[in-house]
């Protein structure tokens, strides 16, 4: 199984399974509970073939994520609308067939049910991650941190950025659990589907998701007003207007933010998507040096407390030689 596909390859064949059924009208089943004598009613058949549509097309909108690769998720060309659709259309089946079938099949309908919410969670969580404005929000915070530009437009950008790829997450989370909790055999009759394999399939998308929230929240607290970035200027001022106890404080918050957030980077680079692994690397230079420009600056606002001018000058230069290597990160 290719895992860069993160709907596996038995949910393609499920889909297939279940709507040469559906287009055949299940004829096995409509015999209904009797043996195969013919004596079903027409409410059951309609029901029966209600929830064979129903598994047609959820497997119909899992084919549509199978077929995505997401180790480079910017130039995916994802429209949630189609698999959306099928969705809905599978949830109408399954209200036909609540009202056409006993209580001998609701255990059946609601396993379709579950796997309906997890396909919408995933379906949802895919229109993210692929959304390639990222992209767009990346290059401005980069480059604003890059030439110490409009910070504050980026940290704003950052912040609805990170909210909305953490509730991704969590989407992400929900829908894992739920697939979790469906009974596999149950699935695997009613479309074909394997369960272990669509829990398994599954993975490349949370790696992307986790990925991506990794990579925000080490630019969210870059950025920070008052522990990343913001203590880093706040540093300066004092250390201009002479508070050096005061300035070393704010220095030692950001490069304590700013180390942080690069080990989170490191540590994330090696499971990123190939895609994003660049984005990682980038960030991670940055924040180094932005660590390396705070704890110079530190000691020369403790160089300067203490009375120490060249010490002061020299570590002052270090880091702003520091910052400016920041700039060289993205080339």
């Amino acid at each position: 199984m290719n895992r860069r596909q993160y709907l596996t390859r038995a949910g393609a064949a499920g889909a297939t399974t279940a709507l040469l059924a559906a287009g055949a009208g299940c004829l096995g089943d409509l015999t209904g509970s009797d043996g195969g004598n013919g004596d079903a009613d027409v409410g059951s058949r309609a029901g029966v073939r209600a929830l064979d549509r129903a598994a047609g097309k959820l497997n119909e909108a899992a084919q549509s994520l199978n077929e995505l690769s997401l180790e480079d998720p910017e130039n995916v060309e994802f429209d949630p609308s189609e698999p959306r659709t099928k969705i809905s259309e599978a949830r109408d089946h399954l209200e036909t067939a609540e009202s056409e079938l006993g209580e001998d099949r609701q255990a059946d309908i609601e396993t379709l049910r579950s796997y309906a919410d997890a396909l919408e969670g995933l379906v949802a969580v895919t229109a993210t991650v692929t959304d390639e404005t990222i992209a767009d929000d990346i290059d401005t915070v980069t480059t604003a941190i890059e030439e110490q530009g409009d910070l504050e437009t980026a940290n704003e950008t950052v912040d609805d950025r990170y909210a909305e790829i953490s509730s991704a997450h969590e989407r992400f989370e929900q829908a894992e659990t739920t697939i979790g909790d469906i009974d596999g055999d149950r699935l695997s009759d009613l479309t074909g589907v394997d369960l272990a394999d669509l829990e398994e399939g599954v993975s490349a998308l949370g790696t992307a998701v986790g990925s991506l929230e990794t990579l925000a929240a080490a630019y969210d607290s870059t950025l920070d007003t008052e522990s990343g970035y913001g203590a880093l200027e706040a540093g300066r001022t004092k250390f201009e207007n002479g508070e050096y106890a005061a300035a070393q404080s704010e220095f030692a918050t950001a490069e304590s933010t700013f180390a942080d957030a690069q080990t989170n980077l490191e540590n994330g680079t090696g499971s990123a998507p190939e895609g994003l692994v660049q984005y990682f690397e980038t960030a991670a230079c940055q924040t180094t040096h932005l660590t390396t420009a705070a704890g110079a600056f530190a000691d020369a606002a403790g160089a300067a407390a203490d009375g120490d001018a060249v010490t002061a000058r020299s570590r002052k230069n270090d880091g702003e030689d520091a910052l400016d290597d920041v700039n060289s990160c993205a080339n």
